[in-house]
């Protein structure tokens, strides 16, 4: 699950005994999960009222972390998935913009329509699982169509090749954890991807979300009537979740670029949660923890010290209880780099120096379940909450759940949690100086 400081981007905790099939009336957002669900992972239904349209999120609990090599290949086999059950269920594999996304650890299929083409939506999504088949010369063709989103987005977006050089750094691996995104676009091939395919689209490695203006008992018996054939399997391994870097690591690297459009700073930490083997139970102290962090940063890094023109740091909490958090500051002329790395590990170092209050963690409390309320009235954002938590393979959280969470999670856990946080810990950083 992951935390952002910019934008924001909530996300949740499951509490036991809340998912179940049940007869009984449903309040807003309340998650049930689907019993005869075949060999799946998960299925919830989630019915809400407030909206005339049905979603079906159909999560692969695999993404760009799992590449082979060459990397790009969960980004072609989304795009091979995604037509295939295009050309499948609507007979045509253009039929509509590409619905889906290949995220680090999960790849996400999202189909919708309105209340009664809830079938139809749900056969779209089980076609995903099928090997894909597509018509003569169209599979080659989306190679070069991923070749192309590729470069858009590293030339949008050059920070993220500023992060997966610092997470190589980290984690001392290629793999996994970074990747050389456009290094190995000439090697892309329909082989990885259909094998990509059959490794990592199994059953066992999916969860459905089924969303919207819907009868509980009629999506579940939908779902059950359309995955039901589905055979549980063993999950593919996850190698990257057990790559932990040496705890003694600081890692500092200078490179020179004309890829960024001012001199920034990329730096990666890791926190090792060896009492936990779980993230489950700290949710509402991670999210609490890094909002108050964040603050704490933003005010140090952008209000303080004006020098740091911009600020942005990503929280990520794997499923099994390893911490990551990447800051990335871009520099106002005339800041040096190694000036800027010292501030950085001075404000770091200091930054729990005042510990933190009551009212912090009041404001950040606060913070959280407006947010949560605002995300309740649009159907985007309630499926940002369903997925981000179920993207790492645990059941979705809604954002009336997550409320009821971040109230019940006491002072006392956060500031455990943010003491742990910021402990030190493995660290990596690039320092990269603009040129022409």
């Amino acid at each position: 699950m992951r935390f952002t400081s910019f934008p924001f981007r909530p996300a949740y905790l499951v509490l036991a005994g809340l998912l179940s099939i049940s007869s009984a009336p449903t309040s807003a957002q309340d998650i049930f999960s689907v019993e005869d669900k075949g060999g799946l992972h998960g299925a919830y239904i989630v019915p809400i009222e407030d909206f005339n349209r049905v979603d079906v999120q159909l999560i692969v609990l695999s993404g760009a972390y799992d590449d082979p090599d060459p990397s790009g290949t969960a980004h072609l086999t989304e795009h091979l998935a995604a037509f295939s059950a295009d050309a499948a269920v609507l007979d045509r594999a253009r039929e509509r913009d590409l619905n889906a996304a290949t995220y680090d650890a999960a790849t996400i299929y999202t189909n919708s329509g309105a209340p009664e083409d809830l079938e139809t939506v749900l056969r779209l999504s089980r076609a995903v699982l099928d090997t894909p088949v597509l018509p003569e010369g169209f599979a080659e063709s989306e190679i070069g169509i991923v070749e192309r989103e590729t470069f858009l987005r590293e030339r949008q977006y050059p920070a993220r090749w500023l992060k997966r050089l610092a997470l190589k750094d980290l984690y001392g691996t290629p793999r996994g954890r970074a990747s050389s995104t456009v290094a190995d676009l000439p090697n892309l091939n329909l082989d990885a991807a259909y094998h990509f395919h059959a490794k990592h689209y199994v059953p066992s490695n999916v969860t459905v979300i089924v969303s919207g203006k819907i009868d509980q008992m009629e999506a579940a018996n939908l779902v059950s009537q359309i995955f039901g054939d589905t055979q549980a399997t063993p999950p593919p391994a996850k190698p990257w979740l057990d790559q932990k870097p040496d705890p003694n690591l600081n890692s500092v690297k200078y490179i020179e670029t004309n890829r960024l459009p001012r001199d920034t700073l990329q730096f990666a930490k890791f926190i090792d949660f060896k009492d936990q083997d779980s993230s489950f139970d700290l949710q509402g102290a991670f999210f609490l923890s890094a909002e108050i962090l964040n603050t704490r940063i933003q005010n140090a890094l952008h209000f303080d010290d004006v020098r740091f023109l911009d600020v942005e740091v990503d929280w990520y909490f794997a499923k099994n209880a390893d911490l990551e958090m990447s800051l990335r500051v871009e520099l106002m002329p005339g800041f040096e780099l190694g000036e800027a790395r010292r501030r950085l590990r001075s404000t770091l170092l200091l930054l729990l120096r005042d510990p933190i209050s009551a009212e912090e963690i009041k404001r950040a409390r606060q913070k959280d379940v407006v947010s949560a309320q605002n995300a309740s009235r649009d159907p985007a954002d309630i499926r940002w909450f369903l997925k981000n938590l179920a993207a790492d393979g645990f059941p979705p959280f809604s954002p009336t759940l997550y409320i009821d969470m971040i109230n019940a999670t006491t002072d006392q856990e956060v500031l455990d949690f943010a003491i742990k946080a910021m402990r030190p810990s493995a660290t990596a950083t690039i320092l990269a100086k603009k040129v022409d």
